[in-house]
């Protein structure tokens, strides 16, 4: 195969579930995001993993958007942007989260062509101002321009503007595709460093301190210390793999705005009364390891 017929072939690409899905890090995992975000129903759970019809799929990128761990590698679809202003499409309307992403990149103006597409991006459009409100941040500001049908004059400095847009989106269009996958750009507590994206919840009657928590999140967000639980959500995507994989079900996610904050459980060390091993709960009252009580309650079921 000659240079010019391996980079042509560069250019082409198909979406793909990475190995980072938390369904292949986790036979526990219950995550059907991408699911629930395809319209077209190009990807389905078999065998408790996602697998995706490329038969089906329009490359429309709303699971991209969804994925809580970018585990989804593609290349999301270009939008229009002319002078820091998002120019609205009836043919992909883009996720209140894309757009909150959109806004730490500087586009906070979003310009419409036809009414009538206004109402297609008004539940997108609602939800990140809803978010932005809570965020400390100022809406996006919507207008009505001219089409691109109508008569419009443009200064000589607006041409040359214009005219290097087009080169580089040009440029940028014949870069192989491999190159521009963008699936990592949706990690939307990258923008917002100072706030959290979800509220945990932890039970300290049912949790043990077995630490799968800890070991499972790959964003760090349990600590166990020798003297605290710490719980620090600055990563947290809300990817439920905690509360999957938790075998005391003592954790719960509720997907929620937040100032950023570190959440300390205190960690008391004792001895156990009935094995005479050290060992460490949340609780000051115990009195006896997780392992004899366990055994504890096992015997008990059986009489």
């Amino acid at each position: 195969m000659g240079l010019l017929s391996k980079w042509v072939e560069s250019l082409d690409y198909e979406y793909e579930i990475l190995l980072s899905c938390t369904r292949h890090r986790s036979p526990h995992s219950t995550c059907q995001k991408c699911v629930a975000a395809c319209e077209d129903q190009a990807i389905s759970i078999v065998k408790g993993k996602p697998v995706l019809d490329h038969s089906k799929c329009v490359q429309c990128g709303r699971c991209m958007a969804a994925c809580p761990v970018q585990a989804i590698a593609g290349i999301y679809p270009q939008r229009n942007i002319i002078q820091n202003q998002l120019v609205m499409s009836d043919k992909s309307i883009p996720t209140s989260k894309e757009l909150l992403i959109l806004y730490k990149r500087g586009i906070k103006s979003i310009i419409c062509e036809e009414k009538s597409t206004i109402q297609l991006w008004k539940e997108p459009i609602d939800e990140a101002n809803t978010s932005l409100k809570e965020l400390g941040e100022s809406p996006f500001s919507i207008s009505k321009v001219k089409s691109a049908r109508e008569e419009e004059s443009y200064s000589r400095r607006e041409i040359f503007s214009l005219w290097k847009t087009e080169s580089k989106s040009l440029l940028h269009q014949f870069t192989p595709a491999k190159w521009r996958f963008n699936n990592n750009s949706f990690d939307l507590t990258k923008y917002y460093s100072d706030y959290q994206f979800t509220k945990v919840s932890l039970n300290s009657v049912k949790c043990t301190l077995c630490g799968v928590c800890q070991r499972i999140c790959e964003k760090k967000c349990f600590e166990i210390q020798k003297e605290h639980f710490a719980i620090n959500l600055k990563g947290c995507s809300s990817c439920q793999l905690c509360v999957d994989t938790c075998p005391e079900k003592a954790i719960k996610i509720e997907v929620k705005i937040l100032k950023l904050e570190e959440t300390l459980f205190p960690v008391y060390e004792k001895v156990c009364h009935v094995c005479n091993h050290t060992f460490n709960t949340l609780r000051e009252q115990d009195d006896e390891c997780v392992a004899c009580n366990k055994l504890k309650s096992f015997k008990k079921g059986e009489e």
